[in-house]
């Protein structure tokens, strides 16, 4: 008799595991992506400062290209992560928009290379202002 009582008592506990797991897959993610856009937006803003004293001077250029190097990185890092099923769609249009920023990155890396570091030439902030109107969305799922 004890033992039907057991194998409910696990598929409940196990079921509750389930759950729970999916609960901290939705809260990483979420944090994780949060913490993306967060560094995504203070990159543009600073990027037009960097641009300034990019036109001034060599280190300024070498740290404005490192910068963007860095800002690649991320969001490669950023693109890799497996999102929640839940997510898939939100994380889809991140990597999109993403793809768009990496385009934009490597345009202005060109335009550097040619020594031209004014930013207003570039996308990349306008881009970075369509990544952070998916927060709010991206801090509202749910499993």
């Amino acid at each position: 008799m004890k033992k039907w009582l057991v194998i409910p008592m696990m598929l409940i506990t196990l079921s509750g595991c389930s759950l729970l797991d999916s609960v901290n897959q939705s809260l990483d993610y979420t944090q994780e992506a949060g913490t993306f856009i967060n560094e995504t937006s203070q990159f543009a803003s600073s990027i037009p400062e960097l641009a300034k004293q990019a036109a001034k001077s060599a280190e300024a250029t070498e740290a404005l290209n490192k910068e963007l190097e860095e800002m690649k990185q991320r969001i490669a890092d950023f693109n890799g992560i497996d999102a929640p099923a839940f997510a898939d769609s939100i994380h889809e249009q991140l990597v999109g928009l993403n793809d768009t920023l990496l385009t934009d990155i490597n345009g202005y890396m060109d335009q550097i290379q040619n020594g031209v570091t004014d930013i207003q030439n570039s996308n990349i902030v306008q881009t970075v202002d369509k990544i952070n109107e998916t927060l709010d969305t991206i801090k509202n799922l749910q499993p």
